[in-house]
């Protein structure tokens, strides 16, 4: 058997994970009131807008929340953190600590308490991913870009969302697999 790359793990992980999630239509996101976004599991297909909709949704969770969280964000690509700059910049100052992953199509832009980690020739630069981690905060967000049916239409996310402390554990362990220089090895939820 050949051995696996931590990257791959990633993916194995994800589509062992995105069926034993309930599917929802991004209708949901438009009718859920942000507080009650800790309480739900789901799988989705989302356009860009309603991926960017549930982001916000779980950023403000970080942003309010009591105790400072580790946050894990993809954006792909760091252009894509362009417009979201204002956002992060403040979110930077309320986390434990920021970790941003993308492909460096431009130079990484200043942020306090942030690392930029390069998924240049990884399967990750398909992923849009937020993870929270903190004690009384978990909120995991994954989604891989697909194929639209509709050829040159927006992009499209097939993932999951919970808020299930050992989910985003295990996604946090993998990226510290992959990046273990960049990425310390997450606190188990036990111990939090």
């Amino acid at each position: 058997m050949a051995h696996l790359q931590p990257s791959d793990l990633f993916i194995q992980f994800f589509h062992k994970v995105l069926p034993a999630y309930t599917p929802q239509a991004e209708t949901l996101i438009s009718q859920i009131a942000p507080e009650k976004l800790s309480a739900l599991n789901f799988r989705y297909i989302f356009s860009v807008e309603k991926m960017i909709e549930i982001s916000h949704m779980i950023e403000d969770a970080v942003m309010h929340s009591q105790r400072p969280a580790d946050f894990h964000v993809s954006f792909q690509l760091f252009s894509r953190l362009g417009e979201q700059m204002p956002r992060y910049r403040a979110i930077s100052q309320k986390v434990e600590k920021l970790w941003l992953y993308g492909v460096p199509d431009i130079p990484p832009m200043n942020l306090p308490n942030t690392e930029f980690i390069d998924t240049s020739n990884t399967p990750l630069t398909r992923y849009w991913f937020l993870v929270a981690y903190a004690p009384e905060l978990s909120m995991t967000l994954v989604a891989e870009e697909i194929s639209s049916p509709i050829p040159s239409s927006q992009r499209i996310y097939e993932g999951f969302y919970t808020f299930e402390t050992d989910v985003a554990y295990k996604v946090l362990n993998l990226m510290h697999q992959i990046f273990p220089a960049q990425i310390p090895a997450p606190i188990p939820p036990e111990l939090l």
